[in-house]
């Protein structure tokens, strides 16, 4: 029998090394909009003396706030949940993709098979799609391992001037081998 994990089950370690790959990155500058799965992240980026938090009403704040802060010479990050994401889609592809603005998400995989919430199935079948269409590179987070790797994904966005997603696995999240 398949064991079902819920979002809180988290490991905090977890948590901690997002926040550290983020400092190695040199973020300065945070904005999100609250996702269940990625509320731990969110209580450390506000304890982080380092990085300015801003919550959002709206996700699509979170892409202009990513596009003022990189004419500003900030190095900032997005979080948000896949069903935020793709409410984006118009700012993706103008700020983005059309006038090439570097925008690093962190954005939590909703909706696969081991999701509860069976209304985050749809999300999980055409959030990866619409960042393909973008034409928008990605790396999915799903072991600590990976974690190393952010820091370098950070990197590229800014020489590549172009969105990147880093997704957030619930295996990643939940610190639980189940597939995402």
């Amino acid at each position: 029998m398949t064991q079902i994990v819920t979002a809180d089950r988290r490991d905090q370690a977890v948590d901690r090394a997002l926040l550290d790959a983020l400092t190695e990155a040199r973020v300065t500058m945070a904005a999100s909009l609250p996702d269940d799965w990625v509320s731990a992240i969110l209580r450390e980026l506000d304890a982080a003396p380092s990085i300015d938090h801003v919550r959002v009403a709206r996700e699509p704040e979170i892409i202009g706030l990513l596009a003022g802060a990189f004419l500003g010479g900030a190095r900032a990050v997005g979080v948000m949940g896949a069903t935020g994401f793709l409410s984006c889609a118009c700012e993706l592809a103008t700020l983005g993709m059309k006038f090439q603005l570097p925008m690093f998400l962190m954005v939590s995989l909703r909706g696969g098979p081991y999701d509860t919430q069976v209304f985050q199935e749809v999300q999980w079948r055409t959030a990866r799609r619409m960042a393909d269409v973008l034409d928008m590179p990605s790396i999915t987070l799903d072991r600590p391992e990976k974690l190393a790797g952010l820091s370098m994904a950070y990197e590229a966005f800014r020489i590549h001037k172009r969105p990147y997603v880093a997704w957030l696995s619930k295996s990643l999240l939940t610190n639980s081998p189940v597939m995402d």
